[in-house]
């Protein structure tokens, strides 16, 4: 276990969370959806970086059978760039989660 990702959660998090209550609150959405969508983004973002720190190992190697590719040794600077990766693309799919939803889904002011 590694833990960068742990520690880049705790200045991406909540920067994700404070652009997305930003955005909620620049387009006048209710207090409580505010909160609620910030602080799951927040949650989501943290929760991804967590679990690329837990199970490193694990989603390494299935990223690499996803290509199709096989590896024999990882290097250090390949294996944190890939757990970085990782936590920011489950950011990166919790903000723009709630960008549909809070736009085209049904919380979606009429």
């Amino acid at each position: 276990m590694t833990l960068l990702p742990a520690f880049v959660a705790l200045f991406v998090s909540p920067v994700a969370a404070a652009l997305v209550y930003a955005d909620a609150s620049r387009r006048d959405l209710s207090q409580r959806y505010r909160t609620i969508a910030a602080a799951a983004v927040g949650v989501a973002s943290f929760g991804g970086f967590l679990a690329a720190a837990v199970f490193g190992n694990g989603l390494f190697s299935v990223y690499y059978r996803l290509l199709d590719r096989r590896f024999i040794a990882v290097t250090p600077i390949d294996l944190l760039f890939s757990l970085l990766l990782f936590g920011l693309a489950i950011t990166a799919l919790a903000v723009v989660g709630y960008g549909v939803a809070s736009r085209y889904g049904p919380l979606a002011p009429s």
